[in-house]
């Protein structure tokens, strides 16, 4: 009994000492925990001792006669000892070299001089850009050893020299110089690796044995019924206005088919316009006119549309220092009679630490007033692309100075061209307009068509920016949901016409998630995980995955899996800011991270069921049906090993990516941190034979209701709160 007792605590400790650190990270900085907690000599004695006291109540438990069990404890045993071999022997630090100059030394850690077994000249250095823009798709550089053999080192490709591997930190402004990040540890990554193979290996003995507790949960769980959780709904309306000049809607159509370059990508300028007026308003469409007609008006009537309140200001006090008496403001409304902009003076009082105005509101309000700034400067109109070589320079219409490599004839056409295009808009000749925005496709064709959108392409897109502002599906889908969860408590959950209804309804709901995930993938080119907006895009997407095969046995997924994913739902089209496409920056873009990112968002999904589980739970228990109380709890057992496994299996493939990209497979960054948290918190019910707390319902569905909080801050509380390398996750 007491050795129980020390291993609980001691558990419990080492979870609360890491979220401690995690909070003091963000205020005394990463070297400072990693000084006082992580790298301390107490903080490794605590594993230890949690580690020793572990294998004896094993041995004492008999525990070594069930393989799988004993092999999953024997694995974290191993990922221990690897980490402590990685904290003892390894060495770490940072080289710097200039071309054409031999290196044989780095700078470690602490700033000490450590010499290399071998010496090394950068031979070259280069940015390899996204085909059609200067966003950097990589960075490589060259190494040539003494014996002049050549070495890449890029993002994602880690170079070996003599059991050192030299990965890309930063590079000199000139071009002619990097600094390469150093690391020796050949024995800690190794037994760390051989660690998560075993690990691997004992998640799937564990779903496969007969001597497991899975298969009684199941057959516990495989008669369980439907529950409900009811929800109050409100749906906004829209308003209407006349009377203003607006383009008309076939020449503003065509206008969003031209490309234009934008967020280091090329794209419709659809795309740009359903942004631009999505960030004013929050939405992608306002008076009745589309994102084309309001974008192409304003560009053509600037003057009548800088008095149109179509600009959101939710806060109070920022309307106050606006002069208006809604939350509608006009472009107008942020420049005083001397045309300087009225929140200047409170944007620049927050700089300074003055706290009497939301920060995020008057932030979202300079946010705005900078964007029709950008709007007028042309950033957002680079249509004029001009091929030097290998690289390719975006220009935009006007009167700008441009290189004098362009042929005049072409700089005519970039200075004048959208001159005729507005003069034609506004003296009502539509066919000269149709036959200018023509001819402004040819020039980009004749320029780069071969890094040119097909036209499928581009209606694609187009359709998708349609497809992504419509709220009315996700309003729509969480009625229903909700809907589906009150009608089971009904007699019709039993009937066939009930069921057949229900299943089209998860299935279209399945299929709209499905195509707006496969829209974004083909359109972006990676698979959208990368992202808050697509990690919720993707966990609705599981949800209602799991619903459609598990919904046969366990009919209750039915009313939860569709309730969750339309929250999940919600919350993306919340984070409307993020459903931008982008170019993944280069260390993004290997494929471990997109398997990583979901599997770790399986596994919340998972967690997310449980939680509406154990809220079920507790009615059941006031009411005191217990049979059903049962087989709630079992399918709830049943779910955390799936669910555990593959968090466990997430964050060890994060850990594989991390070493691959950054050269260090565990850094204690607070992502890092709290999904390690978070596995520790759930991976405890499993230990019911040892602890007489989880055999008793209402504690355990009690602490899987609280257990969820780790997800909630592993998701958004590190995001928003903590930062750290994940910051973009």
């Amino acid at each position: 009994m007491v050795n129980k007792k020390i291993i609980f605590a001691l558990y419990t400790l080492i979870v609360v000492c890491i979220g401690f650190a995690s909070v003091l990270e963000k205020y005394h900085g990463t070297r400072f925990v990693g000084e006082h907690i992580y790298g301390a000599w107490w903080f490794s004695a605590l594993w230890a001792v949690l580690t020793v006291a572990a294998c004896a109540h094993m041995v004492k438990q008999r525990l070594y006669r069930r393989f799988a069990v004993i092999l999953l404890h024997f694995s974290f045993v191993v990922i221990l000892a690897g980490a402590l071999t990685t904290h003892l022997f390894a060495r770490r630090g940072s080289v710097g070299l200039r071309t054409g100059i031999p290196v044989s030394a780095y700078v470690d850690d602490v700033g000490n001089i450590q010499m290399l077994p071998f010496a090394m000249t950068l031979k070259e250095f280069r940015i390899v850009n996204y085909p059609g823009t200067d966003a950097p798709l990589d960075y490589q550089s060259v190494l040539q050893k003494a014996d002049g053999e050549e070495v890449l080192v890029s993002m994602n490709n880690i170079g070996h020299i003599d059991g050192y591997r030299l990965f890309q930190s930063s590079y000199d402004f000139d071009g002619q110089g990097v600094i390469l990040g150093v690391s020796y540890d050949p024995y800690g990554i190794a037994i760390t690796y051989f660690g998560y193979l075993l690990l691997l290996v004992g998640i799937i003995a564990t779903l496969l044995s007969r001597k497991t507790q899975m298969r009684a949960l199941y057959r516990k769980a495989i008669q369980s019924l439907a529950v409900v959780l009811p929800l109050f709904l409100c749906v906004a309306t829209t308003q209407a206005k006349d009377g203003l000049q607006v383009v008309d809607k076939d020449i503003a159509h065509r206008m969003g088919t031209i490309n234009v370059l934008y967020n280091n990508r090329i794209c419709p300028l659809n795309t740009v316009a359903t942004d631009f007026v999505t960030k004013l308003s929050g939405k992608a469409s306002w008076n009745g006119y589309s994102a084309d007609e309001i974008f192409t008006s304003w560009m053509i009537y600037y003057s009548p549309w800088e008095q149109q309140k179509l600009i959101r200001v939710k806060n109070r006090k920022v309307q106050q220092l606006l002069g208006i008496g809604g939350q509608w403001a006009s472009y107008s409304d942020f420049l005083d009679g001397y045309h300087a902009y009225k929140l200047k003076d409170a944007v620049d009082a927050l700089r300074n630490g003055d706290g009497s105005i939301d920060r995020k509101a008057l932030m979202e309000a300079d946010e705005k007033y900078h964007l029709v700034e950008m709007f007028y400067r042309g950033q957002f109109i680079k249509m004029f692309p001009f091929r030097f070589g290998e690289e390719v320079n975006w220009y935009t219409p006007g009167g700008q100075s441009l290189p004098k490599e362009i042929p005049v004839k072409e700089q005519f056409f970039v200075k004048q061209s959208m001159d005729y295009l507005t003069e034609s808009i506004v003296t009502g000749q539509r066919d000269r307009a149709f036959e200018i925005i023509a001819k402004i496709k040819l020039f980009q064709k004749e320029m780069i068509g071969d890094l040119l959108p097909g036209e499928s392409m581009t209606k694609v897109e187009i359709f998708y920016n349609t497809l992504r502002n419509w709220k009315w599906p996700v309003f729509l889908a969480l009625t229903l949901s909700l809907l589906l969860c009150v009608v089971m408590l009904a007699a019709a959950v039993r009937r066939t016409w009930f069921k057949v209804l229900s299943l089209w309804f998860v299935v279209l709901y399945a299929a709209y998630v499905t195509l707006l995930l496969g829209l974004r993938w083909w359109i972006s080119g990676h698979i959208p995980v990368s992202n808050g907006h697509e990690t919720m895009l993707f966990m609705a997407w599981v949800l209602l995955l799991l619903t459609i095969l598990l919904r046969p046995k366990f009919p209750i997924i039915s009313g939860f899996g569709p309730l969750i994913g339309s929250f999940c739902l919600l919350v993306a089209m919340l984070a409307g800011s993020n459903s931008q496409i982008t170019p993944l920056m280069p260390v993004l873009q290997s494929p471990l991270l997109s398997v990583h990112v979901m599997t770790v968002m399986c596994a919340y999904a998972l967690f997310a069921l449980q939680l509406l589980l154990g809220v079920q739970a507790f009615f059941l228990i006031r009411k005191s049906r217990n049979a059903e109380l049962e087989r709630i709890t079992a399918l709830s057992q049943l779910l955390l090993y799936p669910a555990v496994f593959l968090l466990a299996i997430g964050i060890f493939l994060g850990a594989v990516w991390a070493n691959v990209s950054w050269g260090n497979y565990w850094s204690w960054d607070p992502k890092e941190s709290w999904a390690l948290i978070t596995l520790m918190v759930y991976a405890a019910p499993f230990h019911k034979t040892s602890c007489a707390f989880f055999r008793k319902p209402l504690c355990y569905h009690g602490y899987m209701v609280c257990a969820f909080i780790t997800v909630v801050i592993t998701y958004f509380g590190v995001n928003y709160l903590l930062g750290g390398m994940h910051g973009y996750a």
